[in-house]
């Protein structure tokens, strides 16, 4: 079993017994884009530039993993998630959750945990999250929080709306999450270059289905698997997956229908864009 997307990972040479006091401060980002995609018509295809921006939307969360690994060293991963509801529901990449087994396979027990995005603080609280139910085809997969995460201030727990409508070529988009080891959010913008299906890298299926995905001009990193691909003012559209290894300038996202599609069976309330 192999994993994928943008996942980042690194072994830290810290007794097990002081991970958790240093957990905010030794993060790895958990994203692998080693996934090949159908490249879409060339005549579809712009190259125009991915800036880094506002920090973003607050529903952002990052994902973070740590355990023991070898030599009395510690084991650590993390990636972006996003929350659909007020309950803590938590939308990301199943692969995402393959490379937290890894940081935790020598810790029984352990779980991933959420921290939540704020903007005046590198401590806010991390919530352990259980696996909710997962869509291993188009690679996602729904968390709950144990306890409702902390708001910001007096503000309510925020929270995505999510916008499955057909999305034209051209259309402006942007992505936040958690990409390298960088303590707060980034946000990048950037143009849908094309919509249709495409094959996602395999897990177990060694000749998967085309996922409905699309793809987009922001070069991504380490870190910003599960990241919210959404219209600037508007709802999440898509979720990021991966990155043409050979056209690391464009990234890949699964749409987000499937997400839906699997809160929904879950029983699992979401909120739709206007």
């Amino acid at each position: 079993m192999r994993t994928k997307g943008i996942v980042r990972q690194r072994t830290l040479n810290i007794p097990h017994h002081r991970s958790l006091c240093l957990l905010p401060f030794a993060i790895c980002l958990l994203v692998c884009f080693s996934l090949s995609f159908a490249a879409p018509p060339q005549d579809t295809v712009r190259t125009l530039p991915s800036s880094q921006v506002d920090p973003g939307p607050r529903f952002v969360v990052q994902l973070i993993s740590v355990g023991p690994a070898e030599n009395e060293q510690n084991h650590e991963c993390a990636a972006t998630g996003f929350l659909i509801n007020e309950d803590g529901y938590i939308i990301t990449n199943w692969h995402v959750v393959e490379a937290a087994k890894g940081c935790l396979e020598k810790a029984p027990g352990a779980k991933i945990l959420a921290k939540l995005a704020v903007t005046n603080s590198r401590t806010a609280k991390a919530v352990p999250c259980d696996v909710i139910g997962a869509d291993v085809p188009n690679d996602l997969a729904l968390l709950k929080t144990e306890r409702t995460l902390p708001a910001v201030g007096n503000d309510k727990l925020p929270y995505a709306t999510l916008d499955a409508r057909p999305v034209p070529v051209g259309t402006a988009v942007k992505v936040t999450g958690y990409p390298a080891f960088s303590w707060q959010t980034v946000t990048q913008a950037g143009h849908v270059l094309w919509a249709g299906s495409t094959r996602l890298e395999e897990i177990d299926n060694p000749l998967p289905a085309p996922s409905d995905a699309l793809m987009f001009d922001i070069h991504l990193r380490p870190g910003n698997s599960g990241s919210p691909v959404y219209r600037p003012g508007g709802g999440v559209i898509a979720v990021v997956d991966k990155r043409d290894p050979l056209r690391p300038a464009y990234s890949v996202g699964v749409a987000i229908h499937y997400a839906i599609e699997l809160a929904e069976r879950l029983g699992v309330r979401w909120h739709a864009a206007d």
